[in-house]
């Protein structure tokens, strides 16, 4: 609290970072990639920003700009409908920014407010959150070994497909209204006690952000005004223009149950009786976890989640891409980033442009930055570039991975060490900049995943170094194994150039030799 009047010239917060602690950068309006040598950014109530995140693989620094006013945006498609409170003490009227530059052999970040006049009495606030990055190991073990359904199907085709967890969406028998997983929950037990009894974890779609209009307390909740439900400008189902009329904002409409939903705030005292379902659903239903479509509430509300699952929960995390003008241009990693230490495995897909760089894919889609592995959604994904990264998908819709799940079980990933082609010690490497080598090693044998982000056909030759690969290179095999669907088995000179097709990849088996 300011003791008198005074004129500030400035109030700033300078964050030095090393170069190689600040590669790649996340946020303030630039899609995840190598970090550009100078930035000048301002404040936008158009735009989610509010920080950055500064990093490499094995180290880095996500920060945020905030004051008491804040509140969390609306997210997935209704940021507009909700935006950020800009804080006055960073913002200043347009006054404030950051900027970020190279000097003398490091970066500094300047989060500056500007001029501005404090009369007595006057209290500002300029907080700051950060948060350390990786936030855990990578566990190649667990991701390799983890396959996810995700479909309502017969515990038996689960099995017969070799997954290991059923993601149970809505609107189907045993889920049958979005976010409100309470009907029909005898059937609903008798498909996890199955799954059970047959080694398959069950894990049920359940979250805020919208509400089916089925939901018991509804009108309980409509009589409490804008506290737990968003307003809006109504519409959407016939129902709900009947009943609520007005000063709602309708959301997803499922018809095979013929279920519609509302918009609703993920901070609110529904978010007590939401934590207090999930905690019924692990004790009594002995759910294993949840799948989340996007985050609509606070890393406090997941921490909270984490701590009425059973012990070896999973939670997986699917966002569309938000970088674009309905969500103000924020990035799903970094909006999603605190709650990252509570999330088993990501799932990036909608809408994420597979077809950018590979500082795209680090960033952006893979999670390997933030201690977790990802899966691919778009289109299926990439399977050669995804491998790069440790990515595959999972059953859904019309995509079918068990070609590469059974490649999986036969070299067994699962045991392999990891290297991928950022870390200084792998032993495999290629000599074209846009085409990527990983490794998975054993002590007989190596899988080198190669994708190639050329437009055009390359002749590439794989360097190895022998010694820290430690294989003879006078006895070992080379081929690609066939994979229904994507490659077929052909036998490869250690030596000679391998034609990459372009934008595709190639997988190989280095095998010590009889």
């Amino acid at each position: 609290m300011a003791k008198e009047d005074v004129s500030v010239e400035n109030i700033r917060l300078n964050i030095p970072l090393e170069n190689d602690a600040a590669e790649y950068l996340l946020g303030l309006g630039f899609k995840g990639g190598k970090r550009a040598e100078n930035i000048e950014w301002k404040w936008d109530i158009k735009k989610h920003q509010e920080g950055a995140w500064l990093g490499t693989v094995n180290k880095g620094l996500q920060y945020v700009l905030r004051d008491e006013n804040y509140e969390r945006p609306l997210n997935t498609n209704f940021y507009h409908n909700k935006p950020l409170n800009l804080p006055p003490s960073w913002f200043n009227d347009s006054k404030g920014g950051i900027n970020i530059s190279s000097e003398d052999g490091f970066v500094k970040v300047e989060n500056y407010s500007g001029a501005r006049e404090i009369q007595q009495g006057d209290t500002l606030n300029f907080n700051i959150r950060f948060l350390i990055t990786p936030f855990k190991l990578l566990d190649t073990k667990t991701h390799f070994s983890t396959r996810f359904v995700h479909k309502y199907v017969p515990v038996d085709s689960v099995v017969k497909w070799k997954g290991t967890i059923v993601n149970v969406h809505h609107a189907n028998e045993i889920n049958p209204y979005i976010n409100y997983p309470f009907y029909n929950v005898d059937l609903q037990k008798a498909y996890i006690d199955e799954a059970h009894s047959k080694g398959v974890k069950v894990k049920l779609y359940n979250t805020i952000r919208e509400l089916s209009y089925k939901a018991h307390e509804l009108f309980a909740f409509k009589s409490l005004g804008t506290e737990i439900l968003n307003d809006g400008e109504g519409g959407g189902h016939s129902w709900l223009q009947e009943h609520f009329k007005a000063n709602y904002h309708s959301a997803w409409h499922a018809t095979r149950v013929n279920d519609a939903a509302i918009l609703n705030k993920g901070n609110s005292r529904w978010t007590n009786y939401y934590i207090e379902g999930i905690n019924w659903l692990a004790k009594n239903q002995k759910m294993d976890g949840l799948y989340l479509d996007d985050i609509a509430f606070s890393r406090t509300t997941v921490k909270r989640i984490a701590n009425v699952l059973n012990d070896d929960y999973v939670i997986d995390l699917h966002s569309a891409n938000q970088y674009n003008n309905r969500d103000g241009f924020t990035n799903s990693a970094f909006l999603y980033m605190e709650h990252f230490p509570f999330v088993s495995r990501l799932w990036f897909g909608e809408y994420f442009e597979y077809d950018l760089a590979p500082d795209y894919w680090m960033v952006e889609v893979s999670g390997i930055p933030y201690g977790l592995y990802g899966e691919m959604l778009e289109k299926g994904g990439h399977p050669y570039r995804g491998l790069v990264y440790g990515m595959t998908t999972r059953v859904y819709g019309e995509y079918d991975p068990r070609a590469i799940w059974q490649l999986f079980d036969d070299f067994d990933i699962a045991n392999s060490e990891m290297l991928g082609y950022w870390v200084d010690r792998s032993p495999v490497k290629t000599n074209h900049p846009g085409i990527k080598s990983t490794v998975y090693i054993h002590p007989d044998k190596v899988m080198i995943a190669i994708g190639s982000w050329s437009d055009k056909n390359e002749k590439v030759t794989i360097e190895i170094d022998w010694d820290k690969l430690g294989i003879d290179p006078a006895s070992v095999q080379l081929n690609s194994p066939r994979i229904e669907g994507l490659q077929d088995f052909n036998k490869f000179e250690v030596d000679s150039p391998l034609l990459i097709p372009k934008n595709q990849g190639l997988i190989l088996i280095l095998r010590q030799g009889e």
